[in-house]
């Protein structure tokens, strides 16, 4: 049987094991920003050849358009990121959704 102290003991091995969740959940959504920053200024075709086509994309009257694909995050998650493109076709910003919430790129279009 359990004392007292071994329920204490047990919550914080608990606690102390979802930080550790939380925090490796937190580097894994900031190597990806990172990877998403380098595509900034890419092109749309080169994000297209490296993620295949996208599920949707809508242009804009005033020239460039955001399209959106999705992130397979595990056997039964699936995450999105949208690049917007600028008229010339190139990558201005980016957004994440999914099971790390949302984050968006430090730069957005003009």
């Amino acid at each position: 049987m359990i004392g007292k102290r071994g329920h204490a003991g047990l919550y914080f091995l608990l606690v102390g094991f979802l930080m550790g969740l939380t925090g490796c959940a937190e580097s894994a959504l900031d190597d990806s920003a990172y990877r998403w920053d380098a595509w900034l200024g890419t092109s749309k075709d080169e994000r297209v050849r490296e993620l295949g086509i996208p599920t949707r994309c809508h242009a804009f009257r005033s020239g460039g358009e955001v399209c959106e694909w999705p992130l397979r995050a595990g056997p039964d998650t699936v995450d999105t990121i949208s690049l917007s493109f600028d008229p010339r076709g190139a990558v201005c910003e980016w957004m994440y959704r999914g099971f790390y919430g949302e984050q968006r790129s430090q730069t957005s279009c003009p």
